[in-house]
């Protein structure tokens, strides 16, 4: 009797040590990044979520650091409506979740590219990681999709005296990569004085980096010379430059629909025989019901 009762003992000792380890929280935190490199990035963030054993209005730990960015699709572009949309169900973003990811994902080193579609809930405070970020080109804050009229009912509370000193502090690193802004039509509209003062510095710091025209006729000259607040020698799809003989033979034009500035490779603007005038891209295609 004494054999089987041993064997009933080793198998009673496999049973406990194998469901010590049926959760994620038993394994030890230096595997939780391996196992996160199987997942996509989206779930990467979401999986940092989950174990983060502290609240997203602090700081990042080390592990959830790790967790987030284990994923081989790195963050050189990031739209925080997939943020919302794949973690939050839709919920809207705070700033605290804005500036929590950011952080997690190492942004001010490694993000090129941010945009904010849909995420109207957000003042703009969460953007704190990203200041004097050398990496960053373009920044969307129009927070509507790419081809959506960019007015906005009720007015965002996202606010120009929250954002424009840390975009600010970007154009003032030593450098820095910024060459596109897509600023919220309240902000344009209002052309409060701090705006305009970014958009005239954006446009400074672009003339001094002399680009050359992408057509191969002439030195891009940046900024705001057409369409109030908005960058009109960058292409807002495929980010070249051009200059402004491109503009006077309609190489690159203003979408009057999306407010956005296209190329005619990317998405020409077509031209109203009605109003004589360059009117919408190809993708609005908002001639039909003028």
């Amino acid at each position: 009797m004494a054999a089987p009762t041993g064997n009933k003992r080793q198998r009673h000792s496999g049973e406990t040590s194998s469901n010590s380890l049926q959760l994620l929280t038993d394994l030890p935190n230096a595997l939780l990044p391996n196992v996160a490199s199987f997942l996509p990035r989206i779930s990467c963030v979401s999986f940092a979520i989950a174990m983060s054993k502290q609240s997203l209005d602090g700081t990042p730990s080390i592990i959830s650091i790790a967790i987030a960015t284990a994923s081989s699709e790195k963050w050189e572009s990031l739209d925080f409506k997939d943020i919302q949309e794949g973690i939050y169900g839709g919920r809207s973003l705070t700033d605290n979740d804005v500036r929590w990811v950011l952080l997690c994902v190492d942004a001010s080193k490694i993000t090129k590219s941010l945009k904010f579609t849909n995420c109207i809930g957000i003042t703009g405070s969460g953007l704190e990681p990203i200041r004097e970020s050398i990496v960053l080109e373009r920044i969307d804050l129009s927070l509507v999709e790419v081809h959506e009229n960019p007015n906005i009912t009720p007015e965002p509370p996202i606010s120009a005296v929250v954002v424009l000193p840390i975009l600010e502090d970007i154009l003032n690193t030593e450098d820095n990569s910024l060459v596109h802004a897509q600023l919220p039509k309240h902000w344009r509209e209002a052309r409060s004085d701090i705006m305009t003062h970014f958009i005239e510095r954006l446009g400074r710091l672009l003339n001094e980096r002399r680009f050359q025209c992408s057509n191969g006729c002439g030195v891009c000259e940046g900024g705001d010379s057409q369409y109030d607040g908005v960058i009109d020698m960058t292409c807002y799809q495929c980010m070249k430059h051009f200059c402004f003989e491109c503009i006077e033979n309609c190489e690159i034009n203003f979408c009057k629909c999306c407010e956005k500035v296209y190329c005619n490779d990317c998405n020409k603007v077509v031209w109203c025989e009605r109003c004589y005038e360059d009117t919408s891209c190809k993708a609005c295609d908002a001639l039909k019901s003028w």
